[in-house]
C-alpha cells in the first residue's frame, strides 16, 4: 500500500500508571519520549496523521507541528480501546484505505520499520519473535472490528492471522517503568 493511503494514528493518551508519572513528557534524549515517533512518522508521506492525547496533553501543540490533526480523549482511563475508537472515527471521515497504530511509547521505531508494515495490502503487525504487536496496519475492512475492542487490549485480538514483519528488540521496547528510559547501545 501506498504511505499516500494511510492515516497514521499515534496513541498517546496512556496514563502512565507503571511509570509513575506522564511517560510520554519524560525527555529522552533530545525530545520528550511522546514525540520521537511523532518524528519519525513525519519523515513519511502518510495521507493523514491522527494523535489522540489526553485532554490538556503538554504534547497536543507540538503533535499539531509535526501535522497531527490531535483528538482528544477525555477518558484515558477506558483503555486503549477507547483511544483507538476516537482515532477509527476519525479516520472513517477520510479516504485512507487503511490506518497503521503506532503508540507514543514505543521511541525506538524506525522509519525502515514503518515503511516495511505500511507497504502490506493485508493486516500486517510488527514481530519481535514472539508476539505480533504495533505498529499495525488494519486496512479499512477491519475498522468496525476495532469499534467493538475494549479495555486495554486495543487490536490485539485481531493480530493472530497479521502478516509479521520482522523488527528488533530495540525498535519494539516500549517505555513502561523509568529504568527503559536508558537507551539501548544497538538504537
Amino acid at each position: 500500500m501506498d504511505c499516500a493511503d494511510i492515516a497514521v494514528i499515534v496513541l498517546a493518551a496512556g496514563l502512565g500508571t507503571r511509570f509513575g508519572a506522564d511517560k510520554l513528557a519524560v525527555p529522552l534524549d533530545d525530545l520528550p519520549v511522546g514525540l520521537h515517533i511523532a518524528r519519525t512518522v513525519s519523515a513519511l508521506e502518510f495521507g493523514w496523521r491522527l494523535a489522540v492525547c489526553s485532554v490538556g496533553s503538554p504534547l497536543a501543540q507540538p503533535y499539531r507541528e509535526y501535522g497531527f490533526t490531535v483528538i482528544d480523549n477525555a477518558n484515558p482511563q477506558k483503555g486503549q480501546a477507547h483511544s483507538l475508537h476516537l482515532a477509527i472515527k476519525a479516520a472513517e471521515q477520510t479516504e485512507a484505505r487503511a490506518v497503521l497504530v503506532t503508540l507514543a511509547d514505543m521511541p525506538f521505531v524506525t522509519e525502515a520499520l514503518l515503511r516495511r508494515i505500511s507497504s502490506g495490502s493485508t493486516l500486517t503487525a510488527s514481530y519481535n519473535g514472539q508476539h505480533a504487536m504495533p505498529p499495525v496496519l488494519f486496512p479499512r475492512g477491519y475498522w468496525a472490528e476495532l469499534l467493538n475492542m475494549k479495555g486495554d487490549a486495543g487490536g490485539r485480538a485481531l493480530l493472530h492471522g497479521a502478516e509479521k514483519i520482522d523488527g528488533s528488540a530495540t525498535e519494539l521496547r516500549d517505555i513502561d517503568v523509568p529504568d527503559d528510559l536508558v537507551r539501548p547501545e544497538s538504537a
